[in-house]
């Protein structure tokens, strides 16, 4: 067996659960315990993006909702309710 069949890869980054190592033709491998991709660097750049943009989305949908400041109003001729702070704490 040549030498040139080895694929000889560079660790870059390793985490927990993924690693990210660099190949001998340039092209990245992010290995997991259940798939290996083989990309391009560019390929890889644009992955990490749409991931990217994935999890802030993903933040968003799952995030709590604030819910709205409350206050107490006046009575028809504009004055508020005796006694009040004109506030209302949400519970």
């Amino acid at each position: 067996m040549s030498d040139s069949s080895i694929d000889v890869r560079t660790p870059l980054a390793v985490s927990e659960n993924v690693r990210v190592e660099l190949g001998r033709d340039g092209g990245l491998h992010v290995v997991t315990a259940m798939l290996t991709l083989h990309l391009p660097r560019a390929q890889c750049e644009e992955l990490t993006t749409t991931l990217a943009r994935a999890l802030v989305r993903l933040h968003k949908l799952n995030a709590p909702r604030k819910r709205p400041s409350l206050r107490v109003v006046g009575d028809d001729d504009g004055e508020a309710a005796p006694d009040s702070d004109h506030s209302v704490a949400p519970e």
